[in-house]
């Protein structure tokens, strides 16, 4: 099983989007604004000012580089840095995105300096903190609705919390380094587990494969059935007899 079908499959079964999720619920609200806010300042995070400042944080390893890979691609991001934890939302919802869709995820924002907001970012947009990613709205239909009702699951699940914006159109992301972590590896122990059983249920088909009585095949390279064989024993047996019973006697 190819590892990011293995991937999905997990995710499929442990955190698997909710049937016909709102899409209300991306609207957002000044609650989940202020949520995010004081969640950076638990961390006590930093909010960045300058690029300086971004400059400085990724020196000391606060903000790392996110790249483009093969599930990836980040489009006119000016500052291609985030927390550790949300390169690692990133990267890994980037695979799953792409298993399932077949397309790449594309990250259109990440760190912004205070000083580079957009006019009408909310006054306490974590941004400038690092800890927020936006992702564009996928055209294809059926893509949008596996995006937004994973990403739906994960705020339920309190590992971040999403916004649809509208302009521009995108998808506003903070990442909950807190709660992410442990999230994060609850599901790498049970991809470990779902790796093992896929594996023993491989060795357990060779093994009954191996001991399995090869058939003898016919002229055309088929198995040719038991009974097949055991007719034509008939045949040869009976046919003898038969013919000398159908000759005229000669005494």
């Amino acid at each position: 099983m190819h590892t990011r079908t293995r991937i999905g499959l997990v995710m499929a079964l442990i955190g698997a989007p909710l049937a016909g999720a709102r899409a209300d619920r991306l609207a957002g609200s000044p609650s989940s604004m202020v949520h995010q806010h004081d969640i950076a300042m638990k961390e006590e995070y930093r909010f960045l000012r300058t690029p300086k400042d971004v400059q400085a944080l990724t020196s000391a390893g606060e903000l790392v580089a996110v790249t483009d890979n093969e599930n990836l691609t980040l489009s006119k991001v000016s500052y291609p840095f985030a927390r550790p934890e949300v390169r690692g939302f990133v990267e890994r919802f980037a695979a799953i995105y792409r298993d399932s869709t077949g397309t790449r995820l594309v990250v259109t924002s990440l760190t912004r300096p205070a000083s580079t907001q957009p006019a009408n970012a909310h006054k306490l947009s974590v941004h400038p903190a690092g800890m927020a990613v936006d992702l564009r709205v996928p055209s294809d239909s059926a893509s949008r609705a596996f995006l937004e009702r994973s990403l739906l699951e994960m705020e339920r699940a309190g590992v971040l919390d999403v916004t649809r914006e509208h302009t521009p159109a995108h998808y506003h992301i903070a990442v909950f380094a807190e709660a992410f972590t442990p999230w994060a590896a609850r599901r790498d122990s049970v991809v470990v587990v779902e790796q093992a059983r896929v594996a023993e249920a491989a060795r357990a088909s060779a093994a009954r494969s191996a001991i399995a009585p090869a058939r003898p095949p016919d002229e055309r390279g088929r198995s040719v059935p038991r009974f097949v064989f055991g007719l034509l024993a008939l045949v040869g047996m009976t046919a003898p007899a038969m013919y000398r019973a159908s000759r005229p006697s000669i005494r």
